[in-house]
C-alpha cells in the first residue's frame, strides 16, 4: 500500500496540472480580456488572457507604461496574480510596494509539449508513460512568447521594458530552460517548485556551470522550493534536484544574477504556488516601496529609485502617485520648501500630467500667491478638461482675483 501512495504521489507532482477544472457560468466581474493571435511558429491560433492595472485608462496622471508579467499555465494563475498585482501596486491605502503591471496569462494546450524542453517518456519514479510523448517543445514555444506575442503585446499597450516570467512546477522548469538559454529576453525569472527531476535531471547536468561563465546581471532569480518529503521517501528526485540547482547559485555562480532561494516547509507542491508568487515579487522589486516615515526629501526619494533602477538593469522614475502622496503630506504639515520639491520632481518627470500641475497649483494657493496658483490650475485642464477639482480652483481663483481671464 505504501508503495502505492509512493507511486501516485511522484505521478502527481509528474502530471500537476494537466487537469483544471472550469465553471460555465459568466463572470460577474471583468477583471481582464482575451486576446487570439495566430503563431506562425506553433501553426495555430493561441488565446492569452490579458490584465490591465485599474489606472491603465487613468487621464488624472501622466498615461504610464507598464512591466509585462507573462505567467505559464495562464489559466491556473491569473486571478491570484491579477489580485496581488491590485493589491501591492495600484495605491490601494497608499500601499506601493510593486510597480502596477500588465499580465499576459498564457493557457498551455499542451503542457507537456510546451513546458518540457526535451524529448523524454521517464515519469519522475523512472518508469516510461506514452502521455510524455509530446514532450521537448519548450524551445519553439518560447520561440512564441517572445518573436510573436510579446511584440503584439507591446505595440498593442503601454508596456514598459521590463519583463517577468513566471512558471510553476514543469512551468518552472521551462522558466529555467529560458534562463539558460535565452536570459536576455526577461528581466526577472520566478521558478517555483520546478520539475528539475525531468528527463534524469538533465539541465542540471548540461548548466552545471553556467552560472560561473554567463552574464546576467540586471537579471533576477526567485527560487522557490515546496516541502514535498513525505516518510516513506528513501530518494525524492524532485525535491533533491531544486536543492542541487540553488547548490548550483550558491557555490557556482559568478553571473552576476541577482537570485533567491527559499524553501516553504508549510506548503507542498499545490499550495506554494500563491505564496511563493507573493514573495517572489516584494523580491524582485525589494528597494521600490517608498517608507513614508523615514523619506523627508525628494532627493531620497531619487536616490532610492536610482538604486531600484541600477539594481533591475531600467530606468524606473519614482512614481508618480507616491510622489504626489508624500507632496501633500508635508504641504498639509506646512513644510512648504519640502513639499514644493516633491511637486517639482513630478512635473519635472511627468510634464503631461493634469496632477503635477494641479499639485503645484495647490502649493502656490496655500503660499497665498494666487496668480501663481491659477496659471498651474489652467495647464492642468489644458491636459485634461475634465478635471472637475482644477476646474472649480480655477473659477474660485478669478473670482479672487477680480475677473482674471
Amino acid at each position: 500500500m505504501m508503495k502505492h501512495s509512493k507511486t501516485a504521489f511522484l505521478l502527481f507532482l509528474a502530471l500537476y496540472p494537466l487537469v483544471s477544472f472550469c465553471q460555465d457560468n459568466e463572470p460577474i466581474l471583468k477583471i481582464g480580456q482575451k486576446m487570439s493571435i495566430h503563431s506562425e511558429v506553433l501553426n495555430e491560433t493561441r488565446d492569452v488572457w490579458i490584465y490591465l492595472p485599474p489606472n491603465y485608462s487613468d487621464k488624472y496622471f501622466q498615461a504610464q507604461q507598464f512591466p509585462v508579467l507573462y505567467v505559464l499555465d495562464g489559466d491556473l494563475n491569473f486571478h491570484s496574480l491579477s489580485g496581488l498585482i491590485q493589491i501591492l501596486g495600484s495605491g490601494i491605502n497608499q500601499t506601493f510596494v510593486v510597480p502596477e503591471m500588465i499580465i499576459v496569462a498564457i493557457p498551455n494546450t499542451n503542457r507537456v509539449r510546451e513546458l518540457n524542453p526535451t524529448h523524454s517518456t521517464k515519469g519522475v519514479d523512472g518508469k516510461d508513460y506514452d502521455f510524455f510523448q509530446p514532450s521537448g517543445g519548450t524551445d519553439n514555444f518560447l520561440k512564441f512568447i517572445t518573436s510573436e506575442l510579446a511584440p503584439k503585446i507591446e505595440s498593442t499597450f503601454r508596456t514598459f521594458p521590463y519583463r517577468i516570467l513566471i512558471g510553476h512546477s514543469f512551468g518552472g522548469l521551462a522558466v529555467l530552460h529560458a534562463l539558460c538559454t535565452i536570459p536576455q529576453a526577461f528581466n526577472a525569472y520566478v521558478a517555483i517548485d520546478p520539475s528539475l527531476w525531468w528527463d534524469n535531471q538533465l539541465l542540471l547536468k548540461q548548466r552545471r556551470d553556467y552560472f560561473n561563465t554567463a552574464n546576467l546581471k540586471g537579471r533576477s532569480l526567485y527560487l522557490a522550493q515546496a516541502n514535498s518529503l513525505r516518510s516513506w521517501d528513501s530518494s525524492n528526485p524532485h525535491f533533491e534536484a531544486i536543492k542541487e540547482f540553488a547548490t548550483f547559485l550558491e557555490t557556482r555562480n559568478k553571473s552576476g544574477l541577482r537570485w533567491k532561494y527559499k524553501f516553504y516547509p508549510d506548503d507542498d507542491h499545490s499550495s506554494v504556488a500563491l505564496i511563493s508568487e507573493y514573495d517572489a515579487l516584494r523580491f524582485i522589486f525589494e528597494k521600490y516601496r517608498a517608507d513614508y516615515s523615514t523619506i523627508s526629501t525628494a532627493d531620497q526619494v531619487k536616490s532610492q529609485y536610482q538604486q531600484l533602477s541600477q539594481e533591475l538593469g531600467v530606468t524606473f522614475l519614482p512614481p508618480e502617485r507616491i510622489t504626489q502622496f508624500l507632496g501633500s503630506i508635508y504641504l498639509s504639515l506646512g513644510k512648504y520648501d519640502v513639499a514644493q520639491g516633491f511637486f517639482q520632481m513630478n512635473l519635472d518627470n511627468y510634464p503631461n500630467s493634469s496632477s503635477a500641475f494641479a499639485n503645484m497649483g495647490q502649493y502656490w494657493k496655500s503660499r497665498g500667491d494666487k496668480k501663481k496658483a491659477l496659471g498651474y490650475y489652467e495647464k492642468s485642464v489644458k491636459i485634461f478638461p475634465e478635471n472637475e477639482d482644477s476646474v472649480s480652483n480655477i473659477e474660485n481663483l478669478k473670482k479672487d482675483l477680480g475677473g482674471v481671464k
